[in-house]
């Protein structure tokens, strides 16, 4: 598979992030896929997915956004067969903010880490 075929499927998993389309982002995912997010117990496996969309798509509408995403200092490695993603997102009307690491393979996206930053974040529903 080529770096081009392995954006594509990263661009699928996106896009299925920004029309919480689930349907979209489990098609872009492989089966061995963690999404690993600080605020949650343990790693998001991608048969737990829909449910994590649903918490995040509820914590970030407590905070006043409505599914608006911004992202910066998107840099890209392709090596091996594996895309390697780090990025900035922000989510828009939000403090909400963070890096994130984003890898690709040729069976789909087979992992997303996030961390956040805020000085003073106080997330809804956090433990």
């Amino acid at each position: 598979m080529s770096m081009a075929e392995r954006v594509k499927l990263r661009e699928t998993y996106i896009q299925g992030w920004y029309q919480m389309d689930t349907e979209m982002l489990l098609a872009a995912t492989a089966e061995d896929f963690i999404f690993d997010d600080p605020v949650e117990p343990e790693p998001v496996t991608r048969q737990m997915l829909p449910h994590y969309m649903q918490r995040w798509d509820q914590r970030t509408r407590a905070l006043g956004a409505n599914n608006q995403w911004i992202i910066t200092n998107n840099l890209r490695q392709d090596k091996d067969g594996m895309l390697m993603e780090w990025l900035w997102w922000e989510v828009v009307d939000t403090r909400l903010q963070g890096a994130a690491v984003v890898l690709t393979g040729n069976k789909g996206v087979v992992l997303e880490r996030i961390a956040y930053f805020d000085r003073n974040l106080n997330l809804p529903g956090v433990i």
